[in-house]
């Protein structure tokens, strides 16, 4: 029928027409539009690899806050993926670390940190991290 066809023509133009609007925003504006388009289908598992990468620190905050909420909200698993491990602190209960494709380290977070305490400090996950597969991680050579 003509005005089903019609609805449908102006439903996909409409569609168009956001996704050039997504793309003209500055990159953080556009992490957000994509972290809400995720957020809003409650999906069972939320993966959000890198989220924060080139963004800057309150946008940062903004997408590390609404992980949590999603997360604590709604009891929903999130898998966050990042090289920033102090961001991986503020949002984790569970982390695994993999260094040259091996898991070198997996547990929740509260237990691995009092497993690496150092007298009364409990170390960052940085340090942990460097802890277990050396220095020249990054250069592929362990120590």
């Amino acid at each position: 029928d003509r005005a089903g066809g019609d609805g449908e023509g102006r439903r996909q133009a409409g569609a168009r027409g956001a996704t050039a609007k997504i793309k003209a925003l500055p990159q953080g504006e556009q992490a957000r539009a994509g972290r809400m388009v995720a957020v809003e289908h409650r999906p069972e598992l939320l993966v959000l690899d890198e989220p924060s990468s080139g963004l800057d620190p309150i946008v940062r905050r903004d997408i590390l806050g609404a992980v949590i909420r999603t997360s604590a909200d709604e009891g929903r698993t999130v898998l966050f993926s990042s090289h920033l491990l102090e961001e991986v602190e503020q949002v984790a209960d569970h982390v695994t670390m993999i260094s040259q494709g091996r898991i070198v380290l997996s547990g929740p977070l509260a237990a691995i940190k009092e497993s690496h305490r150092v007298g009364d400090r409990l170390p960052s996950l940085d340090e942990i991290f460097v802890a277990r597969v050396g220095t020249s991680a990054a250069s592929g050579r362990e120590t």
